[in-house]
C-alpha cells in the first residue's frame, strides 16, 4: 500500500517542476523572447563637429604640405645658385698648389688699341690654394690674375694681380696696355697652359669668334683670307 503512495508522491514532484522557457513556450504556442547581451550606443556628438574635426585634419596636412613645398623650394634654390657659381668659374688647371680657374662671366673680347680690325681677349683668372696652409683665414683668400690674350699672333700680355680676402677693391692698379708688353707663349710655361686652356673652352662656349664680327671679318683677320 504504501508504495502505491510513494508512485503518485514522486509524479506530483515531477509535475511541480518548472519547464524550460522555450520548451514551456513550445507547449503553450508563445515565441520566445529574444535575449540581447549587448547594448546600443548611440553618437551624440553634433554633425557639426564631424566637419570641424576633419577640416582641421586637412589643415593640418595643409600646413605640412606647405612646409615640405618651401622646404624643396629652398633647396632647388641652393642648389641653382651652386650650378649658376660653377658655371661661372671654370675649372682650367692645378700647378704649385693652385688651381686655376677662368671667370667665364667677365671674359669678353675688346678692340685691340690703335686697330681698327684686330681684337683681343680680356680675361679674369682665378687662383685657390689646394695644399695645405698654415695661414687660415675667414674668408677664404685667393688671388686674381688679370690678362689680354691675342689670338692673331698667339701672344698674351699680364696686367695685374690682386690677393682678396672676401669681396676685391674696384680700385685697382694695374699695367697700362702697351704693344711692348705682348709676350709670345713659350712651349711648356705657365702662360702657355692659361692661354691654351681658355682659348679651347671660349671655342667650346661658341664664343671663339669675338662679338658683332662676321664670318668674313674672321676669314680676313685670322686666315688672312681676302673674299
Amino acid at each position: 500500500m504504501w508504495q502505491k503512495w510513494a508512485a503518485v508522491g514522486i509524479a506530483a514532484v515531477i509535475l511541480c517542476m518548472p519547464l524550460p522557457a522555450a520548451q514551456a513556450a513550445e507547449e503553450i504556442g508563445a515565441e520566445p523572447e529574444e535575449i540581447t547581451t549587448s547594448e546600443i550606443k548611440t553618437d551624440s556628438s553634433r554633425a557639426d563637429d564631424w566637419f570641424s574635426k576633419q577640416d582641421n585634419s586637412s589643415s593640418e596636412k595643409g600646413a605640412l604640405a606647405k612646409a615640405l613645398e618651401k622646404k624643396r623650394q629652398q633647396n632647388d634654390q641652393n642648389a641653382g645658385s651652386q650650378e649658376k657659381k660653377k658655371e661661372r668659374y671654370i675649372y682650367l688647371f692645378e700647378e704649385n698648389g693652385f688651381a686655376y680657374y677662368l671667370d667665364s662671366q667677365n671674359a669678353r673680347w675688346r678692340d685691340i688699341p690703335y686697330s681698327e680690325s684686330e681684337k683681343i681677349l680680356d680675361v679674369w683668372i682665378r687662383l685657390l690654394k689646394v695644399a695645405p696652409d698654415e695661414e687660415y683665414s675667414y674668408p677664404q683668400k685667393y688671388y686674381m690674375e688679370h690678362y689680354y690674350l691675342r689670338p692673331d699672333k698667339q701672344q698674351i700680355q699680364f696686367l695685374s694681380e690682386l690677393e682678396v680676402v672676401g669681396r676685391p677693391d674696384n680700385a685697382i692698379k694695374e699695367r697700362a696696355y702697351s704693344v711692348h708688353n705682348w709676350e709670345n707663349i713659350v712651349s711648356g710655361s705657365l702662360e702657355d697652359e692659361i692661354y691654351h686652356k681658355v682659348m679651347a673652352i671660349m671655342k667650346k662656349k661658341n664664343q671663339f669668334w669675338p662679338a658683332h664680327t662676321s664670318v668674313r671679318d674672321v676669314l680676313e683677320d685670322i686666315f688672312r683670307i681676302s673674299l
